[in-house]
């Protein structure tokens, strides 16, 4: 991505609290529940993924996602792409593979079934709405995922009549921002990731930064999340951060600490992390 600097003249306004979002396992509790055992197995069979032999999640797991992960979240071939020729190399062994045009189909059934999950919950919207309506705060959605995610994220803003853009076709009157580590070529864990988006903010704007992310913690555990993983990657992320940006860092941990198996126990707890999240953000937000 080419990097961009946005104008700071006098006649623009001066920002003052910079709030940041993750996606996956904060902003969308489909992308959570997608992840759940009967959830995943139900898009793999009816894909057609399942009878291509990928009937367990652990094998779709460790054959597809894991060895492709660092290329689809940090290239602009995206998760059909990545996934497609993974799978074409898996089956390669097999005499009996279907073919490209079959294998490609499959791949874009369940990648088609996993963003119909991964929505922003609606319950976040008054939230973002009291964001919109701050005149200082700028808001960004800063994510490690595939290429396709950008649009999705932008249409789920849109939804909820926000103005959203990517970094690199941002205007002025736009307040969220969408940062996909596909579109910058890095991942949230390196410092080059946040000195892109430093630069397309500006220098010096922001008095204060409030961050509400889950670090991964809420995702599938074996390949992504996990308290530990989760632990050191709020570590890193803060220290990189705090570098970056020099002014002050607030954090908020979006961990579904306690979640339960069943689908309402965990939209309940979902939503008091949401009324949580809104609070610390209100709270400190009055402060400037």
């Amino acid at each position: 991505m080419k990097n961009s600097s946005r104008d700071d003249s006098p006649g623009n306004i001066e920002r003052s609290p910079l709030v940041i979002f993750d996606f996956s396992g904060t902003l969308s509790l489909g992308a959570v529940l997608f992840a759940k055992d009967k959830t995943i197995r139900r898009a793999l069979k009816n894909s057609g993924l399942a009878g291509l032999g990928l009937e367990k999640p652990e094998t779709f797991w460790k054959e597809l996602v894991e060895p492709t992960w660092e290329e689809g979240s940090t290239t602009a071939r995206g998760y059909v792409e990545v996934l497609t020729d993974r799978l074409e190399q898996y089956l390669e062994p097999n005499q009996n593979s279907p073919g490209p045009a079959v294998i490609r189909q499959a791949v874009s059934h369940f990648v088609n079934a996993y963003f119909s999950y991964s929505l922003i919950d609606p319950r976040w919207e008054p939230a973002f709405k009291f964001l919109s309506l701050r005149r200082d705060t700028d808001t960004v959605i800063a994510t490690d995922h595939y290429a396709e995610a950008t649009e999705h994220i932008i249409n789920e803003l849109h939804k909820i009549d926000l103005k959203a853009a990517p970094l690199d076709q941002a205007l002025r009157q736009e307040k969220f921002f969408v940062v996909n580590s596909a579109d910058l070529g890095c991942l949230k864990s390196t410092r080059e990731f946040w000195e892109i988006l430093k630069n397309f903010l500006g220098t010096g704007l922001y008095k204060q930064i409030l961050l509400v992310d889950d670090f991964g913690f809420n995702e599938q555990e074996d390949f992504y999340g996990g308290k530990t993983k989760a632990l050191k990657r709020r570590e890193k992320v803060t220290a990189i951060l705090k570098a970056v940006f020099q002014t002050e860092l607030r954090i908020f941990s979006f961990f579904l600490e306690h979640s339960p198996q069943n689908r309402a126990g965990l939209s309940r707890t979902y939503l008091e992390m949401i009324e949580k999240a809104d609070f610390f953000l209100k709270e400190h937000l009055r402060e400037l």
